[in-house]
């Protein structure tokens, strides 16, 4: 069996691990009560309609996309340039600089929080989106550097030698010979930057303003305030049906499994 296979058959296995739990919601979003029983009593639909009639879970929806997209552009730009620096460069203590980096990866993330939260009120930014914004590209950066590494690090620079001498000026190869080389790294850590903004709940559960909740935040106060009400497992399975949706798009237009397997 080759490698690519093996690869799927883990990556479906994994998918199937993390899935089995929405799997045994969802009979819940389906009952007929106002409130979660199992088993469901009866069949109905009407709470994944409800999904999208509740204005406030649309805004928070909305809210965590803006965000997620806010802060994996810039994330992903701010990791490549990191990335290109500790790929080609070698200068006095560039280890204890990665490590530095990589910081907020091992660092608790409520003390995170804490110290951010001191940090903004003496500045001004506490309950402001900025601060949200910046709070979540401290934390997902990380992530997109991890990410984007492996795939600078294994660029050949011979190519760009090439181009350069063939007269190209650093614009030119950047996206010529270079972007093409990278494109799937770059795609992948926008991807993951994007999730582990969006499902972020500390955070935004600490430095947001009232009434700027996210849809995790959202999700987490109705279920601790008003109870679960098969609303809640609807939207979760929605969730998790876009994620698998995703993936199949992604990996059939970019071939994730062929980027994670290292072939070209």
């Amino acid at each position: 069996m080759r490698r690519p296979n093996l690869l799927k058959i883990y990556v479906y296995g994994m998918f199937v691990i993390v899935l089995v739990p929405i799997l045994i919601v969802l009979p819940v979003a389906l009952t007929t009560t106002r409130y979660m029983t199992f088993p469901p009593v009866g069949f109905t639909l009407k709470w994944f309609g409800e999904c999208f009639q509740d204005e406030i879970l649309f805004a928070t929806l909305v809210r965590s996309l803006r965000l997620g997209v806010l802060c994996a552009g810039p994330g992903v730009i701010i990791a490549l340039f990191a990335s290109f620096v500790f790929a080609r460069k070698n200068f006095r203590g560039k280890n204890l600089l990665e490590s530095f980096f990589m910081g907020p990866r091992v660092i608790p993330l409520i003390i995170l929080v804490l110290g951010l939260l001191i940090f903004y009120h003496s500045i001004g930014l506490t309950e402001r989106f900025l601060g949200l914004l910046l709070s979540h590209l401290v934390i997902t950066i990380p992530f997109a550097f991890r990410t984007l590494l492996p795939t600078v690090s294994s660029l050949d620079i011979r190519l760009e030698w090439a181009a350069k001498i063939l007269g190209a000026n650093w614009l030119i190869t950047f996206f010529k010979v270079i972007m093409p080389q990278i494109k799937t790294g770059i795609i992948a850590a926008f991807v993951f930057t994007f999730i582990v903004s969006f499902n972020n709940v500390t955070m935004a559960l600490f430095l947001s303003a009232p009434g700027q909740r996210t849809l995790p935040v959202e999700l987490f106060t109705r279920l601790q305030v008003g109870g679960i009400t098969p609303k809640t497992p609807a939207v979760c399975f929605l969730l998790a049906l876009v994620g698998v949706v995703l993936l199949i798009v992604l990996d059939k237009t970019f071939g994730i499994y062929k980027y994670l397997a290292g072939g070209e």
